[in-house]
C-alpha cells in the first residue's frame, strides 16, 4: 500500500511565514484606507456645510452664530458647533448634526449631544461684537479677533483629523494660544495618520493654510 505524506515542519512554517508577510503589507494598507476614506467624508460635509453659511450670509448679510452664542433656550446646545439656525426657521442645509467620525471614540458628557461633533466657529459672534439680541450685552473685541478674522475670514469648520485630537499649533499669531499658534491644518503627504486638523474657512480658496477647499 502506498504510504501518504504530509507536510513537513519546514514547509509548514514557510506557509505561515509567507501568510504574515502578507497580512503585514495588507492590513496598513486597508487601514489607510479607511483613513482615506474619513477625511474624504469630512471633506464633502463641510463643503455642504460651507454652501449652507454663504447662503445664509446672502440671505441676512451675516454668518450664524456659533452653538455658543444661540442659547435659544436650549442648556444642552454647546458651543463653537453648527447653529440651528442653519436649519429653522429656514432650512439652509437638512441638519446642523455632523459627526467627525474621528472623534467618535469620545465618550459623551452627559448633555452634551453635539460632543463628537464637526466645530464650527463663527469669528464675529464668538470674538467680535456681533451678538445682536441673542446676548444682552455685547463685549468688545476679543485678542483672538484681528488674527482669526485675517487667517479664517468669517467662520472656520474643523474636524479633529486622523490624530483624533485637535491642534496641534503651527501658526504663530496670537500670544495667548498654546505657544503663541493656532491649529496646523492636516497633511496628508506627512502620512496618513499624522497631527494637525482637517479644516474648511471662509478664505479656504485664498489661502493655503485651509487644506479642505
Amino acid at each position: 500500500m502506498k504510504r501518504k505524506h504530509g507536510f513537513t515542519l519546514i514547509e509548514l512554517l514557510i506557509v505561515v511565514a509567507i501568510i504574515a508577510i502578507l497580512a503585514a503589507i495588507a492590513v496598513p494598507n486597508f487601514l489607510e484606507a479607511q483613513t482615506r476614506a474619513k477625511v474624504t467624508r469630512v471633506k464633502a460635509d463641510m463643503r455642504s456645510n460651507a454652501t449652507a453659511l454663504e447662503a445664509y450670509a446672502v440671505d441676512w448679510s451675516k454668518y450664524p452664530y456659533d452653538g455658543y452664542n444661540y442659547n435659544g433656550g436650549d442648556g444642552a446646545y454647546n458651543y463653537w458647533y453648527l447653529s440651528k439656525m442653519l436649519t429653522t426657521p429656514q432650512a439652509y442645509i437638512t441638519t446642523c448634526i455632523f459627526p467627525d467620525p474621528f472623534r467618535q471614540h469620545v465618550p459623551l458628557i452627559p448633555g452634551a449631544w453635539q460632543q463628537n461633533n464637526m466645530r464650527y466657529i463663527s469669528i464675529d459672534s464668538t470674538w467680535g461684537t456681533v451678538f445682536d439680541a441673542i446676548q444682552s450685552t455685547a463685549p468688545g473685541f476679543s485678542i483672538y479677533y484681528a488674527a482669526t478674522n485675517e487667517e479664517w475670514g468669517k467662520w472656520k469648520i474643523n474636524g479633529a483629523g486622523p490624530d483624533r485630537t485637535y491642534g496641534t499649533y503651527g501658526w504663530i499669531g496670537v500670544s495667548s494660544y498654546p505657544s503663541g499658534s493656532l491649529p496646523l491644518p492636516y497633511d496628508p503627504t506627512n502620512g496618513t495618520v499624522s497631527d494637525g486638523d482637517i479644516m474648511r474657512t471662509q478664505k479656504s480658496s485664498t489661502t493655503g493654510y485651509v487644506n479642505a477647499g
